[in-house]
């Protein structure tokens, strides 16, 4: 996958070199975006190749922001090879994300444009921590959608879940990433494609359950295989 995004940036430089010469020459122009959506606050750096295409770079900071759900739980007691019972747990969003976007300028003299590129880094898209004082010495497996993790001896659990760490990206947007004055604004609108995403435990590991729990983890685990991203920037030009 990182080898089809090299070839694809290559390609979209080359053709742009070939439709016409930089404007004022390669990285001449550079400006500041700084952005808010989806993804978090999202700071970039900016420069023109040419008049097609201008490349971004820089970091998506989503902060911790929780939420709480509950899931099923299976253990073993004195009474029985077999119990079930439920687990308070809390799901935090926090992550940062690196970025290479290439805005590509279909009409040089309009703000259209088409964004392609990457996401890279922050694959631990949900962390799931949480504690029942029930399954204290007793340990235990938390059962989110067909999969589940494990409780260890303090009845604790501590997971999430994890997309790919590489994830292409294709947007549409309006507005220059370097303003031809001092300061804009522009919107953009894009999917960042996850792969299928998969739980992963910092205690022991992953195994298949025998029954199914369709909790909140699990819905989300069937919806984020596609990402929507969705920004709101301003941009400052610097040179």
């Amino acid at each position: 996958m990182k080898k089809l995004f090299v070839i694809a940036a290559a390609a979209v430089c080359a053709i742009a070199a070939f439709a016409g010469e930089p404007a004022g020459g390669v990285f001449r122009h550079f400006g500041i975006g700084v952005g808010a959506g989806t993804t978090g606050i999202q700071i970039e750096a900016a420069a023109p190749i040419t008049h097609w295409v201008t490349m971004r770079a820089g970091v998506a900071i989503m902060p911790g922001i929780t939420f709480n759900s509950d899931a099923d739980v299976t253990y073993s007691n004195s009474a029985s090879d077999h119990a079930e019972s439920n687990i308070d747990l809390q799901g935090d969003l926090g992550r940062t994300q690196g970025l290479v976007i290439f805005n590509f300028y279909p009409i040089p003299k309009q703000s259209l444009y088409i964004a392609a590129g990457a996401y890279f880094g922050g694959s631990e898209l949900i962390k799931v921590t949480g504690h029942s004082t029930e399954l204290e010495g007793r340990g235990g497996d938390i059962v989110i959608g067909d999969y589940k993790i494990p409780v260890n001896d303090k009845g604790e659990a501590k997971g999430g879940i994890r997309v790919n760490s590489f994830r292409p990206y294709l947007g549409l947007g309006w507005g220059r990433a370097v303003p031809g004055k001092r300061v804009n604004f522009n919107i953009e609108l894009g999917v960042q494609i996850h792969g299928k995403p998969g739980l992963y435990t910092d205690y022991g590991e992953v195994t298949v359950s025998d029954f199914t729990d369709d909790n909140t983890f699990n819905k989300i685990m069937d919806k984020v295989k596609v990402y929507p991203n969705l920004t709101f920037r301003l941009g400052f030009r610097i040179i």
